[in-house]
């Protein structure tokens, strides 16, 4: 039993293990929602952390059904979800557990428990063990998003500088429908038959092998490359698999797509290993014991008993917690809880802003420093780079993007409020002696922009020499490309696609994007209010989102940032008004009082 509404993932489970039992020679089928009802010989299997608390109430198990029904268990000790199934699995018949620690686990809390040993599955083979196919893919990672894991993800950024990668890191949340971010079925394991390797990382507190991630790569030759793990075994490392710590993967991962031997002796192991010495038919007559022995202990239920036909519709599918804010400071509705700190003070520092406009001293100086390989070809970008108070020295950026692998045509520099660098700069310059803010500067930078994309970037950013090779890539058929940001506290930052909802929540998506002039031409370029200093790249995503307009992520971590330190901004002093501004500047309806 699956629930509505639930992860497209634990389906997919489920079916794996009805599919086994069904080849053990025994009858099991699946379903989604609530429970049908039973016949004689009828016992439900759920996974309890995720059906019991998605599914609505109205269609909740009744205590007879629950007595007839065993939880398949598939989360780590040391995680939020494995302490919602030991809570759960009391009030059920029976359960069985996919994990060696949480099976003991359970048991050493007084909670008997079946280890379920998972292994080949011909629904996970989408590859069929053909050595010599094609692999368009360096590395892959799927996980969903957590702070420890992105930061390991961000630091292997220059292993992997020069392989293709894609990180696929949804937020933790329950996944349906394909995204760009998400592959169920199918397109999971075309994409695993794609990719050479697979980085393995645990989440939260767990040191335990994520079983399922690891046999779907193997069923698909894709070689995995884990951190350490506490039930490797029947696996062997070095044989069927890589393990290393988790600093440094992303040197192993470089290392070994360097080695087509090595990776293709691994390849194979593991495959044939998986194959031939983790057939999962024997847990599945386990599973059926436990079956045959809950009917035992189970009251009698009526073919075909009554029941009510109401259903409750699932509400809106909730969003993670824990994504994090592109701001350093300001976290869209989490920063709503407490009282505006300074009305006042935000209208005034606004208006100062404002008042500036009209008195900073300006001043443009083209770039004295001939262009770098003077008769390279180059793409149809201009790069648009504001540096602002607070933001690092943009000279090392700018070096990055005139060493790239495909050399953008102009860079236009803003210094924006900023103290004046002595050296000449590789780039054209706008200086404003007082910060007359973002949005503001990137405007007047675009009005000396002939370039048909811009590459928008800020202060205290570094870039990979591929970035705007990949970009570039990725353009065709939309309108907006973007990547992960390293973050030095988050790890990543900005990994996540535009999605309307979670902008209304939170400005998680930043500045590191290609844009089309078009676009902007017809945004009338970034917000220019005084009060939306800081989210003048959230209001520009949300007039993208808002209007439906497609983008591209690219999911390899191509920039890094440092943390900026701005001072204090209209929002940080009166959050509750500048919020609902950026609703009004991104061109979204707003309801009437009337």
């Amino acid at each position: 039993m699956s629930a509505t509404g639930g992860s497209g993932f634990m389906a997919e489970l489920l079916e794996v293990v009805a599919d086994a039992v069904r080849r053990a020679g025994f009858r099991a089928t699946t379903a989604t929602g609530r429970y049908p009802d039973a016949d004689a010989d009828t016992v439900y299997v759920v996974v309890p952390h995720e059906y019991f608390v998605v599914t609505p109430e109205a269609d909740q198990p009744t205590g007879e059904q629950r007595r007839r029904t065993i939880a398949f268990c598939v989360e780590h000790p040391g995680t939020a979800t494995f302490e919602r199934s030991a809570a759960l699995v009391p009030t059920l018949a029976g359960a069985v557990d996919i994990n060696h620690d949480s099976t003991a686990e359970l048991r050493r809390r007084g909670i008997p428990a079946e280890h379920f040993q998972l292994g080949y599955s011909p629904l996970w083979d989408g590859w069929g063990g053909d050595p010599d196919s094609a692999r368009e893919i360096d590395v892959t990672y799927l996980g969903t998003a957590e702070r420890r894991r992105s930061k390991l993800l961000a630091s292997y950024a220059g292993d992997l500088a020069d392989l293709r990668v894609r990180l696929l890191t949804p937020p933790h949340e329950p996944m349906g429908p394909q995204r760009v971010d998400f592959l169920p079925g199918e397109a999971k394991f075309a994409h695993l038959a794609n990719s050479r390797f697979l980085l393995n990382l645990h989440r939260e507190r767990s040191r335990a092998l994520e079983w399922v991630r690891v046999l779907e790569a193997l069923c698909n030759g894709c070689v995995v490359l884990t951190e350490p793990s506490t039930d490797l075994a029947p696996l062997v490392s070095g044989t069927h698999l890589v393990v290393a710590r988790p600093e440094s993967l992303g040197a192993a991962a470089a290392a070994l797509a360097a080695d087509p031997q090595r990776e293709r002796d691994l390849r194979m192991a593991g495959y044939e290993f998986v194959r031939t010495a983790l057939d999962p038919l024997a847990s599945a007559k386990t599973l059926v014991e436990l079956a045959e022995s809950v009917l035992a202990a189970a009251p009698g239920v009526p073919a075909g008993a009554p029941r009510s036909q109401t259903s409750t519709v699932p509400g809106p599918r909730p969003m993670a917690i824990d994504t994090p804010s592109w701001d350093v400071r300001f976290a869209g509705t989490r920063s709503l809880g407490a009282p505006a700190e300074n009305p006042p003070l935000a209208t005034r520092i606004g208006q100062q802003t404002a008042d500036a406009r009209g008195t900073s001293g300006v001043e443009w100086l083209p770039s004295p420093v001939p262009p770098v390989f003077p008769d390279a070809e180059r793409a149809d970008v201009d790069v648009l780079l504001v540096r602002r108070p607070g933001e690092g020295d943009p000279d090392p950026l700018v070096r990055d993007l005139l060493a790239g692998t495909v050399l953008p045509r102009r860079i236009l520099l803003g210094e924006d409020g900023v103290a004046p660098r002595p050296r000449p700069r590789p780039a054209d310059l706008l200086r404003h002696e007082l910060p007359l803010g973002r949005g503001y500067t990137r405007n007047r930078l675009l009005e000396r922009s002939s370039a048909g994309w811009l590459l928008v970037l800020d202060g205290g950013m570094r870039a990979s020499r591929r970035l705007l090779e990949r970009f570039v890539e990725a353009a065709d058929g939309v309108d907006v490309v973007h990547c992960p940001v390293a973050d030095p506290v988050e790890g990543l930052v900005a990994a996540l696609p535009p999605e309307e909802r979670r902008l209304a929540e939170l400005p998680y998506l930043g500045s590191g994007y290609l844009v089309r002039r078009s676009v902007l031409d017809a945004f009338g370029g970034w917000t220019t209010d005084p009060l939306a200093d800081g989210l003048e790249d959230h209001v520009f995503w949300r007039r993208l989102a808002t209007q439906g307009r497609p983008s591209a992520l690219v999911q390899q971590v191509l920039l890094s940032r440092l943390r900026p330190d701005p001072a204090p901004r209209p929002v940080d002093l009166d959050p509750h008004r500048v919020w609902s501004l950026t609703r009004i500047l991104a061109g979204e309806p707003v309801a009437s009082n009337g």
